[in-house]
């Protein structure tokens, strides 16, 4: 089967409307339910579809705007074009993106640090996520001691919190605590970047999971 040419993504009762709007045939659109944008992101990143459609509602809520911040953060899709559109009406906007930057030559995954932690960390794909205290967020990196996340829930240092990495079927469960955290204003709502240590983290599992959804350091 062929890469779709726009991958669709919206409430479900609100899909067939916005099919209609965009024309074509199904096999070049691909739908994912407002629910889902992890799947919706590993077909993204998988597949580089020509556009990426977001339900003008579901674009402002906060799935939405973290799901188009990680695509604007992934170089490897500044070719695609991200499009916002209302079922009920000619409303069309397309989001704003960087130029693209010449690529780098690729190079092999490595650890983030040259041996000043007691641990490797290791920068996490696009795709890669975690419900942080029941909610989506976002892993940047991960080492068997901690992890640097995105999250539109608010994170302040001292704080603890409870996690799971579940992408891939590989599940870990993870306690700790917020050692740093700052604001990132963003548009419609603020999303929070922070670093957690583990405390007593399973670290041959966290291990074998950065070993699977690890990426190229860049």
């Amino acid at each position: 089967m062929s890469a779709p040419r726009v991958v669709l993504i919206a409430a479900p009762e609100l899909i067939p409307a916005l099919r209609d709007r965009i024309g074509g045939s199904d096999e070049e659109i691909l739908t994912f339910a407002d629910s889902e944008p992890l799947s919706a992101l590993q077909a993204i990143v998988g597949d580089r579809p020509a556009v990426i459609a977001l339900e003008r509602l579901f674009a402002a809520s906060p799935r939405g705007a973290a799901l188009i911040a990680r695509i604007k953060a992934d170089h490897s899709l500044d070719e695609v074009e991200i499009r916002i559109l209302s079922h009920d009406s000619a409303y069309v906007r397309i989001s704003p993106r960087t130029p693209v930057p010449t690529a780098p030559r690729p190079r092999r995954p490595r650890p983030l640090d040259k041996g000043t932690r007691r641990a490797p960390r290791f920068r996490m794909r696009a795709d890669v996520g975690m419900m942080l205290e029941n909610r989506p967020a976002y892993v940047v990196d991960l080492s068997e001691l901690g992890t640097q996340v995105v999250a539109h829930a608010p994170l302040k240092p001292r704080q603890r919190v409870r996690g799971l990495l579940d992408p891939g079927g590989l599940e870990v469960e993870l306690d700790g605590v917020v050692v740093w955290a700052r604001v990132e204003p963003g548009k419609g709502r603020h999303a929070w970047r922070a670093g957690i240590e583990f405390e007593a983290p399973d670290r041959p599992s966290i291990a074998r999971f950065c070993e699977k959804n690890k990426t190229e350091d860049v």
